[in-house]
């Protein structure tokens, strides 16, 4: 069993009750922690008197905004919201598959490379074992017009 709180407690909660509804504006939230705060007491004083709450918790019910109707716009938010996350996801695959794509091509260019110096080398071994003598004749690649 609870024992009852004193009468200046009591005082306490209905100036406290009297001035959050009084000051208060509707958008602002009535709770319980915020009356204990407003009197200057605990929640557990609080609710040792359950006649007190109740009468707290019917005006500020009242006070509260009712919830506002589910709108068109609401679910346009939610579609518009749900086709950004699809487009996330299809851009995300597609910078993966570029990644992948870019990392291919590296590796044609690093084998590319190791295999124009490896002709390059041969070239100049073939070059050297060319006969002094004989007439040397530059190799070149016709250039595309």
């Amino acid at each position: 069993m609870t024992r009852p709180i004193s009468a200046a407690a009591a005082a306490a909660i209905e100036a406290a009750i009297a001035r959050l509804l009084r000051d208060t504006t509707a958008e602002e939230e009535l709770t319980v922690s915020r009356l204990a705060t407003e009197a200057g007491l605990s929640r557990a004083t609080l609710y040792r008197t359950p006649k007190l709450l109740a009468r707290f918790r019917k005006a500020a019910a009242i006070r509260q905004p009712a919830p506002k109707p589910h709108s068109a716009t609401a679910d346009r938010i939610r579609q518009l919201e749900a086709e950004i996350a699809t487009l996330r996801g299809r851009e995300n695959d597609e910078l993966r598959a570029l990644r992948t794509a870019n990392n291919r091509m590296a590796q044609h260019i690093q084998a590319l490379s190791l295999l124009v110096g490896e002709m390059e080398r041969r070239m100049r071994e073939l070059q050297a074992e060319a006969r002094p003598d004989s007439r040397r004749v530059p190799l070149t690649v016709p250039l595309p017009r």
